[in-house]
């Protein structure tokens, strides 16, 4: 039956999307069947249905298979696509979390993420507070500096523990609990000027070569300055503590971190001098506002 002569039944499904997504991507049914690792004739067939479907046509056509030139889609396929994205985010996001709780067992299993700056009395009450509850068994994963909310998007983890500056305000699509504040430090090679510093202020950075950040550029650089300055930014991009630990242990830079940072990596080669006059970061546990779970609830109360 023509697409355009009325609307078919049956369902959309995942699978469907995906292979309208890869075709708008890869403009070819060849080209996206084999990015898909399907054959050609099995993406072709689902289009059609997802045409009957609807009751006309997603994919713009012409002689060689679909349009080279302006959109891929018709209006209905890029409104059908404009969802398609998150519709398979959150299907792939519920499937991540079945497949955790399924290895669990009886136990639900909440997988937590931490990162290098999280205090470690928090992950340790997290594990205590499992211990104590006989139905759910909470998993500690290390998330990257800067994937915390994409690791929380692809279900990953469930919930994960986010740095908000002063006066930022977190995502709508997220629910979080204040835990605690966090202060900044500024941390230098031993034999550095400022190094044996009982504490500074952040103008008395002004001058100093700092060691660019992977993520939060903002918080970690404090750029611009109070004074108005725009401070030397050395790189490339450190994407973890050790990386940023390392550079500022040669010399060629100095860099502003966290408090429990300081605590964790004390070390004979650089030394770490507080910040007096720099707000402290609030340190935040977050969940995805959809995730409605009474155990995560729970979890995001308990603080």
């Amino acid at each position: 039956m023509d697409a355009r002569a009325g609307r078919g039944s049956g369902e959309l499904d995942a699978r469907s999307l995906r292979y309208l997504m890869a075709v708008a991507r890869e403009r070819s049914f060849t080209t996206a069947a084999a990015s898909l690792q399907v054959s050609q004739p099995a993406l072709s067939q689902a289009i059609a249905r997802m045409e009957a479907l609807v009751g006309g046509r997603l994919v713009v056509r012409d002689a060689r298979g679909v349009a080279r030139e302006g959109s891929a889609l018709t209006p209905s396929g890029q409104a059908l696509l404009a969802d398609a994205a998150h519709v398979t985010e959150v299907l792939d996001r519920a499937l991540a979390r079945a497949r955790r709780i399924a290895e669990a067992g009886e136990r639900e299993r909440l997988t937590v993420g931490i990162g290098t700056s999280t205090p470690r009395w928090v992950s340790t009450r997290l594990v205590e507070a499992a211990q104590e509850s006989p139905q759910l068994d909470v998993v500690l994963r290390h998330v990257p500096w800067g994937r915390e909310v994409h690791d929380l998007s692809d279900g990953s983890v469930d919930v994960v523990f986010l740095h908000f500056a002063p006066g930022q305000d977190p995502d709508p699509l997220l629910r979080t609990t204040r835990v605690s504040d966090v202060d900044r430090v500024a941390v230098f090679a031993r034999g550095h000027r400022l190094a044996g510093a009982g504490s500074l202020s952040i103008a008395d950075l002004d001058d100093e070569p700092i060691v660019d950040a992977g993520s939060d550029r903002d918080v970690w650089l404090v750029d611009p300055r109070p004074s108005g300055a725009s401070p030397e930014v050395v790189g490339p991009p450190a994407t973890t503590v050790e990386e940023m630990l390392a550079v500022v242990a040669t010399g060629r830079a100095m860099a502003i971190t966290s408090e429990t940072v300081a605590a964790a990596h004390r070390s004979d080669d650089i030394a770490f001098v507080p910040l007096h006059d720099l707000p402290p970061l609030a340190l935040h546990l977050v969940a995805l506002a959809g995730d409605q779970r009474p155990v995560v609830a729970d979890l995001l109360s308990s603080f």
